[in-house]
């Protein structure tokens, strides 16, 4: 009777541990692309909220950008794109930390390089749990060479 109890408390904890991860998960993806939705059009308010007081960002013209005094002080929130699109590919749960892996299609317009043109990149986004809230704390991406 004991190995029975244990078993199904172990079962128990695996399925409710499993679908924390499918709602952290899923709430991740949400978030990922109301960022994608800010980005284009260009709502401080929503990234202010996503994003961490202390965001950096490895950029794919291969500067480092620190969080300014506010989101308008971004080079993201300078630049032009007609498209936006995130697909993610992976996420990997760490207590508190999450990595959100996969690949990007931006189309830049106006007078940036490549202005009209397909780029593609590859990211990662680290996002922490903060206070009740996911934010995002870090981020990668690079242009995959065409």
């Amino acid at each position: 009777m004991k190995k029975i109890t244990v078993m199904f408390a172990i079962i128990t904890s695996t399925l409710q541990l499993n679908a924390q991860t499918s709602n952290t998960e899923a709430e991740i993806r949400r978030l990922e692309q109301m960022e994608v939705k800010a980005i284009l059009e260009k709502d401080t308010i929503t990234l202010l909220k996503l994003w961490d007081k202390d965001y950096v960002v490895n950029a794919p013209d291969n500067v480092v950008t620190f969080a300014g005094k506010n989101t308008v002080d971004r080079p993201v929130m300078k630049r032009a794109r007609t498209t936006f699109t995130r697909e993610i590919e992976h996420i990997i749960i760490r207590g508190n930390t999450l990595f959100a892996m996969g690949n990007e299609t931006v189309i830049p317009s106006g007078d940036q390089p490549r202005s009209g043109q397909a780029v593609k990149r590859r990211y990662t986004n680290v996002w922490m749990f903060q206070d009740g809230s996911w934010k995002l704390v870090a981020r990668h991406a690079n242009v995959i060479c065409q």
